[in-house]
C-alpha cells in the first residue's frame, strides 16, 4: 500500500472526487479546508492539507489513494458501501435517540397513561412471540393472533385486557410504528407530554426563527407576532408560550448566543481543551503573522501594526506601517529572518497583503510553506492574537496618557477601557497617540526585547521566550547574504513582474531601464524586481522553460541615476553584435556539416518508405440500400443457389418419414399461430422457423437482416 500523501493539489482532488476544480474551491471555501499556496507555471495554485479535509473526503482518498481498492468498479463499490453504512448508522442513531427521548417523556406521563402504554407494549410482546412460534409472515401471523385473542385462546393479564380493548391489524400496526419512532411514550393515547408540546410544530419553528433574529423580544411581542402570522388558527395561551420560550432559551442558550453574538460565544463557550502549540516541537517550526484591524492615529498620520511570532519560543516582532500591504509584511519578515533564521511554516490569514503575488513569491523562493487560516477564524492563529492583546493591555495603555478616575472624567475612563478593543476591531475610530511612527516603532522594539521576551510564560513551562531560544541546541537555518535577501524581498511591478525586452530597453513605472547584457535577449520575456534601495535600478531574471528564473543583470534608468546612456547603449550594441556574429558563425558551420543539398530527396524517400508500411483501416460505415438494390441482391442470391445446385443428404426411409412428419407439424403450427402484432414478434417467429429448419422466404430473410442492423445501430430504416 502506498504512503498516504500529506498534501494534494486541487486538480488531483477534483479528479478523485469526480467534480470540477471550481467545485473543489467552493467546497473548500465553505468548509474552511486548510490550504496553502504553491507557485506553478502561469501563476499560483492551491494545495490542500489532507489531514484537515472532512471525514467523507478522506474516506474517498483512502479508498482511491491507499491502494486497497484498485479499479473503478472496486472504488464505486467501496464508495457506495461506505455511504450505505453511514446512512444505516445515521438511521440507527436517530431511532436510538428517539427511543431515549420517548423514555424520558414516558417518565413524565401520568400513571394512567403509563399503564396504557405498558399494556400496549405487552400486547406487542405477545404478538412478537406468537409470530416467532408460528414462523408465519408478519401480516398473516398478526391476523391469526387477533383471531386467537378474540376467541379467548390467548389469555393475558386482566389489566392488559381492560386497557387495550378489541384488537385490529390497524391498531397493532399503529402501535408498533409509534413505539419504533417515539418509544414507550408513543404508545400513550394522544397525550401531550408537556403543555409546551401542544404548540403546533410550525408555530414552534416560527418562534425559534423569531428569537434568533430578535432575541430580546418579550412574551407579549412573541404572541403578537404569532397572532399576525397565523391569523385564523388557534393560538396557544400566553402561559404556554411563556413556558415554551423560557425552556427553549434555557436549553439553547449557547446556540442562541452563537447566532447573535459570535465573538462573545467564542470567548465564553468555544472549546479550548486542546493545545494549539502541542505539535510545535522545534524552533522556527511555525511563525504566525497578523495585522491589527484597527488603526492608531499618530502625529504623521494613521498607522497599523503588523506582527510575527515564533510559536515555539514565543519571540515576537512588530512593524509600524501606514497600511498593511505586501511590502510592509515583507519588511517585518526581513527583520525576523535576519534575527531568528528561516522558518519552516508561515501561518497567515487570507488577506490580500498576505496572499499577494509578492509574498507568495517570497515564501516559495525561501522554501517556506505558507499555511492559510480559515476566513473569519482568528482561533487558527491564537498565539499572535494573544500577543496583540498582551501588547495592547500592556505598554499601549500608557501611551494614551493619564486619563484620571474622577466622576467628571467617566467618559475618558470608558475610552481607556475600550482602548484595546478599538484597535482590535475593524471600523472603530482610531486611537490617538501623541508620537511619530518612528517613535512608536522604537517603543515596540524596546518592549518586545526588554519586557515580553524576558517575562515568564505559563505556556512555556515557566520559561521566557529568550530562554527558549537560548536553550535551543540544534542548527538554525540562517541567511548569510543580506543583500541577496533584499533583492528577493524586492517588490515586483505590475503584470506579475514580467516584461518584454524591447529595442530601447525595459519599460517599468514610466522609466526605461537599460543594460549591456540585455542586447542578446531582445524580444524575450523576463522577470524584473524593483530595487527597494535604489529608485533607478531593477533586477532582471531570465525565465527558463521549466519556469525557474536565472539572474541576468542589473539594469538602470539613466534619467534617474545619471548614468551615460550613450556609453551603455554603445556597450550594449557591441555585446549584441558580438553575440549575433558568434551565433551566425556557429549556425553556418552546422549548416555546412549538415550537407543539405539533397535534403528534399531524402524527405520524399523517407515519407514514401513510411507510406509503404501503412495500411489504412476501414472507416466507420453504415449499410445503404434501395428497393432496386434489394431486388438485385435477390437475383444474385438466386443465381448463386442455382450454380451451387442441390446438396442431397443420404437418409433412411424411417428418418425421411419422421422428418416429413416434423415438417408437417411445424407447417401446421406455423399456419395456426397468430399474425405478429409487433416487429419484435415477427423477428422471433422468423428466427423460430430458422431454428426448426423451416424454409423462410428471401424477403423475410432480408427483413430480418435489416431489423438486426437497426437494433445494432439505431439508424432510421424502412422496416
Amino acid at each position: 500500500m502506498r504512503a498516504f500523501p500529506r498534501q494534494i493539489s486541487s486538480r488531483h482532488l477534483a479528479e478523485l472526487l469526480n467534480i470540477s476544480e471550481r467545485a473543489v474551491h467552493m467546497r473548500a471555501k465553505n468548509g474552511g479546508w486548510p490550504r496553502i499556496y504553491r507557485r506553478v507555471q502561469g501563476g499560483s495554485s492551491y494545495v490542500y492539507m489532507v489531514s484537515g479535509l472532512p471525514d467523507e473526503v478522506r474516506t474517498v482518498l483512502t479508498g482511491r489513494l491507499g491502494g486497497a481498492f484498485a479499479g473503478p468498479a472496486a472504488q464505486a463499490g467501496f464508495a457506495r458501501g461506505k455511504a450505505l453504512a453511514a446512512e444505516t448508522a445515521s438511521a440507527d442513531e436517530a431511532r436510538r435517540l428517539a427511543k431515549e427521548a420517548g423514555l424520558a417523556a414516558y417518565e413524565r406521563l401520568p400513571k394512567e397513561r403509563q399503564a396504557e402504554a405498558d399494556a400496549r407494549r405487552e400486547i406487542l410482546r405477545a404478538r412478537d412471540a406468537f409470530l416467532q412460534a408460528t414462523d408465519l409472515p408478519k401480516k398473516q401471523g398478526t391476523l391469526l393472533f387477533i383471531r386467537e385473542h378474540k376467541a379467548g385462546a390467548i389469555r393475558l393479564a386482566d389489566w392488559v385486557q381492560q386497557a387495550c380493548g378489541a384488537l385490529s391489524w390497524a391498531s397493532l400496526y399503529r402501535w408498533e410504528r409509534a413505539f419504533t419512532e417515539s418509544g414507550l411514550a408513543g404508545l400513550a393515547n394522544g397525550y401531550c407530554a408537556t403543555r409546551e408540546s401542544c404548540i403546533p410544530e410550525h408555530m414552534r419553528d416560527f418562534i425559534k426563527g423569531l428569537l434568533c433574529e430578535r432575541p430580546h423580544l418579550g412574551i407579549s411581542a412573541v404572541r403578537q407576532a404569532i397572532e399576525a402570522r397565523f391569523d385564523g388558527q388557534q393560538i396557544p395561551s400566553t402561559s404556554a408560550l411563556r413556558r415554551y420560550v423560557t425552556r427553549w432559551r434555557s436549553e439553547n442558550k449557547s446556540l442562541l448566543l452563537y447566532c447573535t453574538h459570535f465573538d462573545k460565544w467564542r470567548d465564553l463557550h468555544m472549546l479550548a481543551m486542546g493545545n494549539a502549540s502541542e505539535t510545535v516541537t522545534r524552533l522556527n517550526q511555525v511563525w504566525e503573522f497578523d495585522s491589527t484591524p484597527g488603526d492608531v492615529m499618530l502625529k504623521d498620520g494613521r498607522h497599523c501594526l503588523i506582527g510575527v511570532i515564533d510559536v515555539y519560543s514565543r519571540r515576537a516582532k512588530l512593524h509600524v506601517t501606514p497600511t498593511s500591504r505586501a511590502t510592509a509584511v515583507a519588511a517585518v519578515t526581513r527583520r525576523a529572518l535576519l534575527d531568528w533564521g528561516v522558518p519552516e511554516v508561515a501561518k497567515t490569514d487570507n488577506g490580500s497583503d498576505y496572499v499577494s503575488a509578492h509574498m507568495v513569491r517570497v515564501f516559495e523562493s525561501l522554501e517556506i510553506e505558507q499555511l492559510l487560516c480559515r476566513p473569519f477564524h482568528p482561533e487558527d492563529k491564537p498565539h499572535i492574537e494573544r500577543f496583540f492583546k498582551t501588547l495592547l493591555h500592556g505598554i499601549f495603555e500608557f501611551l494614551a496618557g493619564d486619563i484620571g478616575h474622577s466622576v467628571a472624567e467617566r467618559k475618558a475612563i470608558e475610552d481607556r477601557r475600550s482602548f484595546a478593543q478599538r484597535i482590535m476591531r475593524q471600523g472603530e475610530d482610531p486611537v490617538d497617540i501623541a508620537m511619530t511612527a518612528e517613535e512608536l516603532q522604537r517603543i515596540c522594539d524596546r518592549w518586545c526585547d526588554a519586557v515580553y521576551h524576558q517575562n515568564v510564560h505559563g505556556s512555556l513551562n515557566g520559561k521566557t521566550p529568550a530562554q527558549m531560544a537560548r536553550e535551543w541546541r540544534l542548527p538554525v537555518r540562517r541567511i548569510s547574504d543580506e543583500r541577496a535577501l533584499d533583492i528577493l524581498l524586492s517588490e515586483a511591478p505590475d503584470k506579475e513582474g514580467t516584461r518584454v525586452i524591447g529595442k530601447e530597453g525595459i519599460q517599468v513605472d514610466r522609466g526605461t531601464f537599460i543594460a549591456a547584457e540585455l542586447g542578446p535577449h531582445v524580444g524575450k520575456t523576463v522577470f524584473v524586481l524593483l530595487d527597494a534601495l535604489d529608485y533607478g535600478s531593477i533586477y532582471v531574471f531570465l525565465i527558463n522553460t521549466d519556469g525557474s528564473k536565472e539572474f541576468l543583470c542589473r539594469a538602470v534608468d539613466p534619467a534617474r541615476t545619471g548614468h551615460d546612456r550613450a556609453e551603455i547603449a554603445a556597450h550594449g550594441k557591441a555585446v549584441q553584435d558580438r553575440v549575433m556574429r558568434e551565433g551566425r558563425k556557429e549556425l553556418k558551420r552546422l549548416a555546412k556539416e549538415a550537407e543539405l543539398t539533397s535534403i528534399n530527396e531524402e524527405i520524399l524517400c523517407h515519407r514514401e518508405r513510411q507510406r509503404a508500411n501503412i495500411h489504412e483501416f476501414p472507416g466507420r460505415s453504415e449499410a445503404y440500400t434501395t428497393p432496386a438494390m434489394q431486388e438485385a441482391a435477390r437475383a444474385v442470391e438466386n443465381v448463386r443457389r442455382s450454380q451451387m445446385g442441390p446438396c442431397p443428404i443420404a437418409i433412411s426411409t424411417e428418418e425421411e418419414t419422421a422428418a416429413a412428419e416434423l415438417i408437417d407439424m411445424a407447417q401446421a403450427r406455423r399456419e395456426s399461430r397468430p399474425a405478429p402484432a409487433t416487429r419484435q414478434e415477427k423477428y422471433e417467429q422468423i428466427n423460430e422457423d430458422l431454428m426448426r429448419g423451416i424454409d423462410v422466404s428471401d424477403s423475410d430473410l432480408a427483413w430480418m437482416k435489416r431489423y438486426e442492423l437497426w437494433l445494432e445501430t439505431g439508424a432510421s430504416m424502412a422496416l
